[in-house]
């Protein structure tokens, strides 16, 4: 049976939002796996005091996109998104309680995709969660009589989402106006705006992309946006800011983008019109892509799918992929389809090298082929020390952190060297995480003038509050607790650590 929003929202408690926000949604998922703040979670429960409430600088990363664009992401300072966790748990009772007055006259559950229970992960948040048992499927429905389809998105919405209007959401402009300022700043609802601004330096403009919190904050909006929309007549599905109605004419569909657009506006959010579509119906009731691609009969001989199946559905992919603007995604999806088969060797060999190949192409892949391809199709170490040492290559002259990040990941889990690493190189990037996995390396690769020179240069950094915030979880984890201050010191002195190193696999 499916369940509402509410129902959703009320699984969760006060103190299981608190944990699994902080615990395990400081670090966006497309991040190495050895990132965790479970070691800060445990902390913060034993602490006497508070931490300071003042802004607090965050570190920025790009990530790339499905598109081959990076996506710009941040990683808030862990005591200013303590305080946002507490505060968001603290009013967990008003929040459930928002959410269903927002949602609760609708028949069919719009908002797709947020914070939730998630099966078997202890993360509170997963962008691929999909469950129609429990979400259900309005598509059939909404289709029905319906000769049109609108397609459209918020125009860059993290970035964009002004923090006061989280309590224009919550309690209504007009309240809110009246209740802010100084003599106003203990309002639950202004505190949950001021704890959002102190993990973006005090900015009034923008969510960090990455934290779970965020899209908990994003919703707050969202939902009421939804709920004056279905109040209007509009009948669609909201994946985080995509938009998905469906519409009798297309005047209907130019009306819908323009009422969407009025009560964006209300929030200071925008449409972003390179984005919006009307199609004519039928088109297919999931993305055409998936339906093509899933239409495909994988025949397998024996049990297992042959090396002539495995090319012609990765052909299939990469043909969908180009007539889908590029969209890498398609390849994401194969890919995860082909690790849950069993194939023959050739098979297997044919997969693993035409999946690395992609993936220097098309670098959003990189993140996935751990789970996806290293380990169901059991690749030798000595392919994947080969593969990311190419990665690496193509991360330094593309500058693409990312990729470097997850090469030297790769070398600290399956034991083997990386050519043309450096110091230098991390250093002049400023990039933090290239820092710390490079700082990393090096303490497994034993490199002493390595090591100092990244020490020296995490000591610089210490020597200024904004950057050592930009850098937090580098100098944090590089330097020795005689040379951290003030809340940072105890935390270590405690043997707090954010870097949880992998089991190494040998190359044999």
């Amino acid at each position: 049976m499916s369940k509402s929003y509410a129902d959703l929202m009320n699984d969760i408690s006060a103190d299981e939002l608190y944990e699994r926000l902080l615990a395990y949604g400081l670090f966006a998922d497309k991040l190495p796996p050895i990132l965790s703040s479970v070691d800060f979670y445990n902390y913060c429960k034993n602490i006497n005091a508070p931490f300071s409430d003042n802004w607090k600088q965050y570190i920025y990363y790009e990530s790339i996109r499905n598109i081959n664009v990076p996506r710009p992401l941040g990683i808030p300072n862990p005591m200013a998104y303590q305080k946002l966790c507490r505060c968001l748990s603290d009013n967990w009772d008003n929040l459930k309680q928002h959410f269903e007055q927002q949602t609760s006259n609708q028949d069919y559950k719009i908002s797709r995709i947020h914070i939730r229970k998630c099966g078997n992960s202890d993360a509170i948040f997963s962008m691929n969660y999909s469950n129609w048992k429990t979400d259900g499927t309005p598509e059939p429905d909404l289709l029905i009589g319906k000769r049109y389809l609108v397609k459209a998105d918020i125009s860059t919405c993290f970035p964009s989402i002004y923090t006061h209007s989280i309590p224009w959401a919550l309690v209504g402009k007009a309240v809110a106006k009246a209740h802010c300022g100084k003599g106003f700043g203990r309002e639950w609802y202004n505190q949950i705006d001021h704890y959002a601004q102190n993990c973006k330096n005090g900015e009034t403009h923008g969510l960090l992309i990455g934290p779970h919190a965020s899209n908990l904050l994003s919703e707050l909006i969202l939902t009421v946006v939804d709920k004056r929309l279905y109040d209007n007549g509009w009948r669609y599905i909201r994946n985080i800011d995509d938009y998905t109605c469906y519409v009798e004419s297309a005047e209907a569909g130019q009306k819908f983008l323009l009422e969407l657009g009025n009560e964006l506006r209300q929030f200071d959010l925008s449409l972003n019109f390179k984005k919006t579509e009307i199609q004519k119906l039928p088109v297919a009731s999931v993305e055409q892509w998936v339906r093509k691609i899933n239409s495909v009969s994988i025949i397998q001989r024996n049990g297992k799918l042959d090396f002539i199946g495995v090319r012609a559905y990765l052909d299939l992919a990469i043909e969908l992929m180009q007539q889908n603007k590029g969209n890498s995604a398609i390849l994401n999806y194969a890919i995860k389809v082909l690790s849950s088969k069993e194939l023959t060797p050739n098979a297997r060999d044919y997969c693993v090298k035409a999946i690395f190949h992609l993936s220097l192409l098309y670098p959003y892949l990189i993140p996935l082929l751990e789970r996806n391809v290293f380990d169901p199709f059991s690749v030798e170490p000595q392919q994947i020390a080969s593969f990311s040492q190419k990665v690496f290559q193509l991360g330094n002259d593309s500058h693409n952190y990312e990729a470097i990040c997850f090469s030297i990941y790769f070398s600290l889990k399956y034991d083997f060297e990386i050519s043309g690493i450096s110091a230098d190189t991390a250093i002049s990037s400023d990039s933090c995480l290239l820092k710390l996995f490079t700082f990393l390396y090096y303490t497994i690769h034993k490199s002493k003038d390595a090591e100092k020179k990244l020490k020296d240069h995490a000591r610089l950094l210490a020597s200024n509050e904004d950057d050592f915030n930009r850098n937090w979880l580098f100098v944090y984890e590089v330097l020795s607790q005689s040379d951290l201050k003030g809340e940072w010191k105890p935390m270590k002195k405690a043997g707090v650590s954010f870097v949880k190193m992998p089991a190494s696999k040998d190359v044999t």
